[in-house]
């Protein structure tokens, strides 16, 4: 199974702009934080908001007909 590639746009209660991820391979939840799961030169790496300080976010799939 390929894995479908996530737009994720996060916008913190802090911040005018949001925070923008192209490709991320998954986005989650994980006890009181947000998880953008990413791959970087070919390792995994995530990014951890806490969810208190996030206003909006918007996950779109490519390729998705949902």
């Amino acid at each position: 199974m390929t894995e479908t590639p996530l737009n994720i746009e996060i916008q913190r209660n802090e911040t005018s702009r949001p925070i923008v991820y192209r490709g991320a391979i998954n986005a989650f939840t994980k006890g009181g934080m947000y998880v953008v799961l990413l791959d970087k030169d070919g390792e995994r790496v995530s990014h951890k908001y806490p969810l208190c300080s996030l206003f909006r976010v918007v996950e779109s799939y490519e390729g998705s007909k949902r």
